[in-house]
């Protein structure tokens, strides 16, 4: 006899027997066309560059398809073709790195400005968040060239980006922003004037060249641009849309707001007490990882990314009064003890029980190969980005101990974390930010 499992079970019937429903039409966006954004400014090499992305156009931005393309070389001192015949490569994931920080004005009110270190922050979220195929593919449009063991002059992918600036020759990378307006669905408003400003790097954290030849290298850039997505929308839905704005008096963009904090630790340290990093409130989930001093500062033979355990024992995230991991780790990098941080970063990336995402991050090259990367979930609710978390006002801070006294020169430690986060557009097109709620 056949019967319903429970009897709140409704009737259903699959879509290959529906000969009525049809799909809807689309009838809100008339039109849409990527256009080029050239500099405003004068190209200095050191920045600040400029660009205009909207002149107070009539059109919509779909602002997570902005990009920025560079053309670049690298040559000696002169600005001649290297003639040494050690490798040299520009640094992974290249068309970021070349940016340390981005600065965003919406009609001349500062909307966003990140800390000088935005290489790290696009770099945690390519290494993290996208899978090894997806590295291979779509990510190597922006120099993106996956390492199997970082700092090593024999590795496949550091000689992959060797050849492609050999004899001096020209390279063309884009990279699609990642701030946090470019990271969310929602397009911007017309009528309003954004000027995005960036500031490059230097050379020295640009290049990498493991075997010490001596040669002073220049990281030329002969052209820089940006690619912007415009939209028409029907007349009577933006009429519609400008009704609804004036009545509502505000239009709000919710989004997630990364943010990335780094801190230096003296040489010959065995721990770095408690660092008050975020004092506003409680972020989602947060990242970590050690570099050597002169690596962050820009050196020709080490890479900024080469992500290292320093012979660390233990990390604490102390908050509100809890310690997470709520005991001591006692971490042995060295003799293989370092299971759990591993799996707290796949936790907090949601790669736990999950066949159908991973980062491509091995356990050796976690320990070892120069991708130890501390993951911590914060969110009550991991990985649902659909909710904001009730805000908790903290002070959330870091302490680190370590097996072995600190390296000479010091190490920093780069803290990427995420944010729930509110931007708000006004019927005048001002700008209105609530980093609270």
């Amino acid at each position: 006899m056949l019967s319903r499992l429970d009897a709140k079970s409704q009737d259903a019937i699959i879509d290959d027997l529906d000969f009525t429903t049809m799909p809807a039409t689309q009838t809100a966006v008339l039109s849409s066309r990527n256009k080029i954004i050239p500099l405003h400014n004068a190209f200095l090499k050191n920045g600040p560059w400029e660009f205009i992305l909207t002149g107070n156009s009539r059109s919509y931005l779909n602002l997570k398809k902005t990009w920025m393309v560079f053309t670049f070389k690298i040559t000696d001192a002169a600005g001649k073709p290297v003639t040494d015949t050690k490798l040299y490569a520009p640094v992974n994931n290249i068309a970021h790195s070349i940016v340390k920080n981005f600065s965003v004005h919406i009609n001349s009110q500062l909307v966003y400005h990140n800390s000088v270190n935005y290489a790290y922050k696009s770099y945690f979220e390519n290494l993290l968040m996208y899978s090894n195929e997806q590295k291979r593919s779509t990510l190597s449009i922006s120099g993106y060239s996956p390492d199997s063991v970082i700092d090593n002059k024999d590795d496949s992918a550091f000689k992959t980006r060797s050849a492609w600036v050999k004899d001096g020759k020209k390279m063309q990378v884009a990279a699609n922003i990642s701030i946090d307006l470019t990271n969310q669905p929602r397009v911007l408003l017309n009528n309003c004037n954004m000027k995005l400003t960036a500031y490059p790097n230097s050379d020295e954290f640009l290049i990498d060249n493991y075997e010490d030849s001596g040669v002073k290298y220049k990281f030329e850039i002969e052209e820089v641009y940006c690619i912007v997505n415009e939209m028409d929308l029907a007349d009577g839905l933006a009429n519609e849309m400008e009704t609804a704005l004036m009545e509502h008096k505000l239009f709000q963009y919710p989004l997630i707001s990364p943010q990335v904090r780094s801190f230096f630790i003296e040489s010959s340290r065995l721990d770095s007490p408690a660092t008050t990093l975020y004092t506003s409130k409680m972020p989602r989930r947060i990242f970590m990882g050690l570099v050597s001093g002169e690596a962050y500062n820009g050196h020709y033979n080490k890479s900024p990314f080469n992500f290292q355990p320093f012979d660390l024992r233990d990390v604490h995230i102390d908050y509100c009064g809890v310690t997470l991991p709520g005991r001591p780790m006692n971490l042995d990098f060295g003799n293989g003890k370092c299971v759990e941080p591993y799996l707290m970063l796949q936790e907090a990336l949601g790669h736990t029980r999950n066949n159908t995402s991973c980062n491509s991050i091995s356990f050796d090259q976690f320990k070892s190969k120069g991708f130890t990367i501390f993951g911590f979930e914060l969110s009550p609710v991991p990985q649902d980005t659909n909710l904001f978390d009730l805000v908790r006002p903290t002070n959330l801070s870091i302490r680190l101990n370590f097996n072995k006294p600190t390296p000479s020169g010091g190490i920093y430690c780069i803290v990427y974390a995420e944010f729930d986060q509110i931007i708000g557009l006004d019927y005048q097109r001002n700008p209105i930010i609530d980093t609270v709620v």
